[in-house]
């Protein structure tokens, strides 16, 4: 079974992406402070040639004031495990 990976969509956006569908990011959080376009509704993005992607830590949930329970779980989900968080 693939993994669903935890991901960073151009430093501004924190999502997944799921194994059917490699060209999607679906919004967890995002951020306007971080350059995150304003939005009324967390749509996924796609993700175009210019994009950066990255395997998201859990100092990015914190970074995302979003609580990292429920994700840490390696048999279901692909994350940064770099105990430093940096990328």
């Amino acid at each position: 079974m693939d993994k669903i990976k935890l991901v960073v969509y151009n430093e501004y956006a924190l999502g997944y992406i799921m194994p059917e569908q490699p060209d999607k990011v679906c919004t967890l959080a995002d951020r306007v402070t971080l350059g995150a376009p304003s939005r009324t509704m967390l749509e996924p993005y796609f993700i175009g040639k210019n994009d950066t992607v990255r395997l998201a830590s859990r100092k990015d949930f914190d970074t995302f004031r979003l609580s990292f329970e429920g994700y840490d779980n390696p048999q279901m989900y692909e994350y940064d495990t770099d105990k430093n968080g940096i990328n």
